[in-house]
């Protein structure tokens, strides 16, 4: 099962995709919310790293759509701008934030979750 990655910065996508992949995760990447949310509830992936600022809404939302559209995996908020009122949101659903600067952040984060590959 895939690791799916949310973030409509390319860089950022290319960057996770390189460094989950050379730790033998299989990486699927989108650019929107709208483009996650398509996916389901076909997809199953293993975890969803989702970029808090997208084009076409929060990070929040994607997840709660996500949930809706029946998708049960695990969930990691990204940003790369950590202030106090995203950190209280993200915090109130329950769900890890990491910062961007964050390749072993993020790492830790999956490997946290548990057992996925």
């Amino acid at each position: 099962m895939p690791i799916f990655i949310v973030d409509d910065d390319a860089a950022i996508l290319s960057s996770a995709r390189f460094m989950l992949e050379g730790e033998g995760y299989t990486v699927a990447t989108f650019e929107s919310g709208s483009k996650l949310i398509a996916a389901f509830p076909q997809a199953k992936p293993c975890c969803i790293v989702i970029d808090y600022v997208l084009p076409d809404m929060t990070g929040l939302d994607a997840y709660e759509r996500v949930r809706s559209s029946g998708g049960t995996a695990p969930v990691i908020i990204i940003t790369g701008h950590p202030s106090a009122a995203i950190r209280e949101k993200v915090r109130q659903a329950g769900l890890p934030l990491v910062e961007k600067a964050f390749v072993e952040d993020l790492l830790g984060a999956i490997e946290a979750i548990g057992p996925l590959h």
